[in-house]
């Protein structure tokens, strides 16, 4: 029993990533709310995408999404994408995603 009761106070509590929420032209209502949320309600959010295509090959890198997906487990989608978090910008979000899905880092050029 005591296993259990240190199990559950070590237990870590991770919260679920918020979203900017948009009205109907894009722009940013000033709410965030969580992810299930965002999408339980129907809310217009962000997200980002990213094609990674060889020129020299011609051809398009695909990755197939996880069976534990919440939308479209085990289906072919593009290279990567994801939700662009609340106060995050576009390029730092598709910066992490190739990170988290690929391992590829981004470095920005100046």
């Amino acid at each position: 029993m005591e296993d259990a009761a240190a199990a559950a106070s070590s237990a870590v509590v991770v919260e679920e990533e918020r979203l900017d929420v948009l009205n109907k032209t894009g722009q940013k209502t000033g709410i965030s709310k969580p992810r299930g949320e965002v999408h339980r309600d129907g809310d217009y959010h962000r997200a980002v995408h990213v094609w990674i295509y060889s020129e020299s090959t011609q051809e398009l890198l695909l990755q197939r999404r996880a069976d534990c997906k919440d939308s479209w487990p085990g289906q072919w989608d593009i290279s990567s994408a994801g939700h662009i978090s609340a106060g995050d910008s576009s390029l730092v979000s598709a910066q992490r995603e190739l990170q988290e899905e690929l391992g590829i880092s981004l470095q920005r050029r100046v």
